[in-house]
């Protein structure tokens, strides 16, 4: 019988528990860790001394988190990210090569800019080893604050200090309508030929440019956005107008995502475009953010301004662009 947690916490113990908080069932979780169930019993309840306070709530029928867990279960996946990236960083460091870059990036933008950009470090001899994690904008953006990321792809163009971003891309807006909708057919349409339908809008805490830019975009027409559903990714909302339950407005990139019985039509306005940006810390410097950026940067200039010089697009309300 395996021994009760021991009185400091070691990496075991996360991983027990992010497994047990996601199966939220003592069997499944014992599986995926190729163990039997009590010693995995013992471990969270030992834990749960160590930490000196209930992390599940327990029936005979069901495990639910409670809050304390809520809190350990984000704490525990930052914790075990930063381990692994450790562990490869030093794998790299000791065979000689350079060790891998971890991109955080904006669901979207798998669609448009990062098969780009992977193309072209994959097909250099000595390709550099990116490792992609998929998270919403300000989850990447928090990601690169603690240095889980080295760099993310967002949708955004500002960034709290010491960030630096810099858009890459400005995606140009359109409304994704159900097929059958009246509208779908027109070449273009107005803001107004759909705001009294329900708008399938990303919550501001995931998206907050898209967000704002939605609401800036009514106001400038006059009018309201009837709220409808929430949801947390442009493929979500894309698959809300596939279900029939409203509309949406989306970056174009969304016409890639190949779900049936949508149809994109461009707005008669002319709206902001969505910045997809490269965003990262130059206050943690390394031999493969620089080699990405650089990269990324050769593939994406800077537009030149009227007099030939190259323009610095993107400043944020705390600190410009670096170059």
């Amino acid at each position: 019988m395996a021994k009760l947690a021991s009185t400091s916490l070691d990496l075991r113990h996360l991983r027990y528990f992010v497994a047990l908080a996601e199966e939220l069932h003592f069997g499944r979780a014992a599986a995926r860790l190729g163990i039997s169930q009590p010693p995995l019993s013992e471990q969270i309840l030992g834990l749960e001394a160590l930490l000196g306070t209930r992390l599940l709530q327990r029936t005979k029928r069901s495990v639910a988190l409670t809050s304390s867990g809520h809190v350990l279960y984000e704490e525990a996946l930052n914790l075990l990210a930063h381990a692994e990236r450790v562990r490869l960083v030093m794998a790299g460091a000791s065979s000689g090569r350079l060790g891998p870059l971890f991109l955080g990036c904006a669901p979207s933008s798998l669609f448009g800019v990062l098969p780009r950009i992977l193309a072209d470090f994959q097909n250099r001899p000595e390709h550099l080893d990116v490792r992609v994690s998929e998270a919403h904008t300000t989850e990447v953006i928090a990601a690169v604050l603690s240095g889980r990321f080295d760099a993310g792809l967002v949708w955004d163009d500002r960034a709290p200090a010491p960030l630096s971003i810099r858009p890459l891309e400005r995606v140009r807006i359109v409304v994704a309508l159900h097929s059958s909708h009246p509208l779908a057919s027109k070449k273009s349409i107005l803001l107004s030929d759909v705001a009294d339908e329900p708008l399938i809008m990303p919550p501001r805490t995931i998206s907050p440019y898209h967000f704002d830019l939605t609401h800036r975009a009514f106001r400038q027409a006059g009018l309201e956005p009837r709220i409808g559903q929430i949801a947390r990714s442009i493929a979500a909302q894309i698959s809300f107008v596939a279900s029939r339950l409203g509309y949406a407005l989306v970056p174009e990139y969304a016409r890639k995502l190949g779900i049936a019985d949508v149809c994109f039509v461009p707005l008669k306005q002319v709206l902001d475009a969505m910045p997809l940006s490269l965003v990262w810390n130059d206050e943690r410097p390394s031999a493969q953010l620089r080699e990405f950026r650089d990269g990324i940067f050769r593939m994406y200039p800077l537009p030149r301004s009227k007099n030939g010089s190259r323009s610095a697009v993107g400043k944020t309300s705390r600190q410009g662009l670096a170059s």
